[in-house]
């Protein structure tokens, strides 16, 4: 007989004429093991469990009567029991209709023959074991049941994996599915990279990449992928609230850990990863976007764990604007960073931090993709090449091929047009209508333009913290912002050491919010809009956003912000010129454009498109101050021969933004200090023989040494530079400042056993009567007074002959 033969005629009504009800007794498709947190169905078995009085009593595996009992087939049978979900079976039966075999699920005894009762320990203590003892059996089982087909380890891992996916995973129709798996096609670099590190010793591999270049995508292909014969988590570090290890270890809590022993979850993997002898994958998404304000430090940790481990890796993805917070605390390179380096070459444009830089579409992934999304969309028509190029972003296909859907797609995309329709189809799958939408992200995109950015803000270009941006929208404590602005990938999370920071999620949405609804540039008149241009130039996101608007801009504005940027341009090169003037009149040509004259400014011949500028000596005081100029190759072959030569100017600057910012001073001061700083470095200019380098240095001193000399709190700006924030100074003050810091350092060193007050008396005194201090010559560590007093001794003499 086979297994159902046996199952029929045999088991089924002997447990019968025991008194079993039929309510009592479950087949194998309608009982469940469990697995972690998760139930699972047994399939494809003949296997019988039976119940009494709601408990689980004992499991019966049936075998054909032409085979014998064998010890896999008790290890299998003990290893449901011991895995059923709510209680374990305290008996195991294995019968193959001839030979019968009872056994103690726990202690895994024989019992055949024996008052089973008496013999079983969690039979008579009422089904009860130490919290260690049913995690050990349960591992035990665990480790059975997934190593009897990669079919178990595939529904074990599947489930964790489906769940923790979550609503990011489905079709095109899903709202929140950021990866649909008919249009995914896998990035041949990166998987190469990801099979590379799969055979290496490397522990940890990290994509980065800016937002919409496809990282959560890659992230679950190569989770799925790896289902097939790995060991497999994933998790959205977006939507989990407590350390990954933590959630590791409420996956398999049951199986593996207790909740307090989330530090042994990782080495239990790793055992039944070499038990199994297959690898144990981590898969933690979007980083960069999880709310944990210790993530930079639990992923540092997470890498100490694995880096003695056989089995273990993990796979991480991040935006590549805040990668370099992610690998650094306090300054410190973390132990991720350590551990990424063993496996990825460090990354020029990541700040030479390690890791996989993914990046756009190339056009030859491209004619893979569009395919897939033409097919799935609908929509009709030939794209050119200029649009192909903006399809190789892939949030912004998706935009695209959403908006077109079943349409003809137009000989030119307008980004105004095609960002205004994808926000309120998108804001139609939400509980937020359009108009609600609009006005709380139009209050976001005037908050961005009016925030005070440091360049180190702009390279990383993160958003605001949350609590800044929360108070700025005039929020109550209890509001927050809808999350379906996060789900429909409007806004984004960055996590920050002790926060987390908002943003748009793509700057073209961004720009479109802030140009035609936040500030309504379109209707504007040519003065306001003129006089609104300020605002724009103030930071990165204005200058990004005014780009955006040119495209759809009427040619009036075109030819109103033409005239602002001259405007800016003469004001700059007079400041610039005036400046040399008032500070360096005897070393004036030694800084560009190495003139003792009147100084011009040249521009690039359209100001709409082009960018750049350069200064020259103007020939006469009647010459143009400004001069339109076709800069982009200007110095193409031999200078002697070049346009540049003719004009006198010797550098061509990139970019005229600097130009464009409110406080020109700055830029002047900074542009010229750079200069100087070159000049003195090749010996061509002295400290000393300039007063304001000398001030300078009298400047640097007492900012870092601001408390020594008894300045309380008066400096507040990292940022040079910072003589507004000093001046003035008074030259008379500061040397007795000095003299009081000697005097109380000589007689602290005298006798170290004085009392501070009493050394205070004495400074007093010597004050008082002028008493000569003896130099302090200390080396190391020590605030260099003797240099600033000598340094302001020759400023008092400048200024008193």
């Amino acid at each position: 007989m086979n297994e159902e033969e046996i199952r029929g005629k045999l088991i089924l009504p002997f447990l019968n004429e025991l008194g079993f009800d039929l309510s009592e007794i479950s087949l194998e498709k309608s009982f469940s093991i469990r697995l972690g947190k998760t139930e699972h169905i047994i399939n494809g078995r003949s296997d019988v469990l039976c119940r009494r009085n709601g408990k689980n009593l004992f499991i019966i595996e049936l075998k054909k009567d032409s085979v014998d009992i064998l010890q896999k087939d008790i290890d299998q049978g003990i290893s449901y029991a011991r895995a059923l979900i709510d209680d374990i079976a305290p008996f195991t039966i294995i019968t193959n209709g001839k030979t019968t075999k009872i056994f103690d699920s726990i202690s895994r005894v024989d019992l055949t023959g024996k008052k089973i009762s008496e013999h079983s320990d969690f039979w008579k203590n009422g089904y009860m074991l130490s919290t260690d003892e049913e995690l050990r059996i349960r591992y035990e089982a665990l480790k059975n049941f997934i190593s009897f087909s990669d079919e178990n380890l595939k529904i074990f891992c599947g489930n964790q994996v489906q769940d923790r996916m979550g609503p990011i995973v489905g079709n095109i129709g899903d709202p929140t599915s950021k990866f649909v798996i008919d249009l995914f096609v896998q990035r041949k670099n990166l998987q190469s990279s990801f099979n590379s590190f799969v055979d290496s010793d490397g522990s940890f591999f990290a994509i980065v990449g800016t937002a919409g270049v496809g990282k959560t995508n890659t992230m679950c292909s190569l989770a799925l992928q790896s289902l097939e014969n790995s060991f497999v988590f994933f998790y959205n570090a977006a939507i989990i609230n407590k350390s990954p290890l933590e959630h590791i270890a409420q996956d398999l809590n049951g199986v593996f850990s207790s909740k307090s022993e989330s530090n042994s979850v990782l080495k239990k993997l790793d055992e039944l990863g070499r038990f199994l002898n297959k690898n144990v994958f981590l898969f933690i998404d979007a980083i960069d976007e999880s709310v944990n304000t210790n993530i930079s430090l639990e992923l540092s940790e997470l890498a100490v764990a694995t880096r003695n481990l056989n089995k273990v890796k993990v796979c991480i993805s991040c935006k590549s604007n805040i990668w370099k917070n992610i690998l650094t605390v306090s300054g410190t390179h973390t132990h991720l960073f350590e551990e990424l380096n063993k496996f990825h070459q460090p990354i020029g444009s990541l700040d030479n931090n390690p890791g996989f830089l993914l990046k756009d579409f190339t056009e030859q992934e491209l004619t893979g993709i569009v395919p897939l999304y033409r097919n799935a969309f609908g929509f009709k028509g030939e794209i050119s090449e200029n649009l192909l190029k903006e399809l190789r972003n892939g949030f912004f296909l998706r935009i695209f091929s959403e908006v077109y859907s079943h349409k003809l797609i137009p000989e030119k995309i307008d980004d105004k047009d095609l960002i205004k329709s994808y926000l309120k189809q998108s804001f139609e799958k939400t509980k937020i209508d359009f108009q609600t939408g609009m006005r709380i992200l139009s209050k976001i995109g005037i908050i961005l333009i009016n925030h005070k950015y440091s360049e180190w803000d702009a390279f990383n270009d993160d958003g605001l913290e949350i609590e800044t941006l929360l108070e700025n929208l005039n929020f109550s404590l209890n509001e927050t912002l809808p999350e379906d602005l996060f789900a429909r990938n409007i806004l984004t999370k960055s996590n920050k050491e002790d926060s987390y920071n908002i943003s748009f999620y793509y700057s073209k949405i961004r720009d479109y919010v802030i140009c035609f609804h936040s500030y309504k540039l379109d209707q504007l008149g040519d003065n306001e809009f003129y006089k609104i241009l300020d605002d724009f130039y103030s930071n990165y996101i204005g200058q990004s956003a005014i780009e955006f608007y040119l495209e759809n801009a009427t040619e009036s504005h075109k030819y109103t912000l033409i005239k602002y940027k001259k405007d800016k341009a003469l004001a700059y090169v007079n400041s610039y010129n005036s400046y040399l003037e008032e500070n360096f009149k005897n070393s004036k040509k030694l800084f560009l454009p190495k003139t003792d004259g009147e100084i011009g400014i040249a521009l690039p011949v359209d100001l709409i498109k082009k960018d750049g500028y350069a200064l020259f000596p103007l020939k006469s005081a009647a010459s143009e101050k400004i001069l339109h100029k076709h800069l982009e190759d200007a110095f193409s072959g031999e200078y002697w021969n070049s346009r540049m030569y003719e004009i006198g100017a010797y550098t061509v600057y990139g970019s005229n933004y600097s130009l464009l910012v409110a406080d020109q001073g700055k830029a002047v001061k900074k542009q010229i200090f750079k200069q100087l700083k070159d000049i003195i470095q090749k010996g061509k200019l002295s400290a000393y023989n300039s007063e304001i380098l000398i001030m300078e240095q009298v400047s640097l001193i007492i900012y870092y040494y601001q408390k020594q000399l008894g300045y309380n709190d008066r400096i507040d700006d990292l940022y040079m530079p910072r003589f507004e924030l000093i001046y003035p100074i008074d030259l008379q003050d500061l040397q007795k400042r000095i003299y009081r810091f000697r005097a109380y350092e000589y007689y602290r060193r005298l006798d170290y056993s004085i009392p501070s007050s009493t050394i205070d008396l004495r400074v007093e005194d010597a004050v008082k009567n002028n008493l000569d201090i003896p130099t302090l010559n200390i080396t190391g560590d020590f605030p260099p007074f003797e240099e600033l007093s000598k340094i302001v001794g020759i400023l008092q003499k400048k200024r008193n002959p």
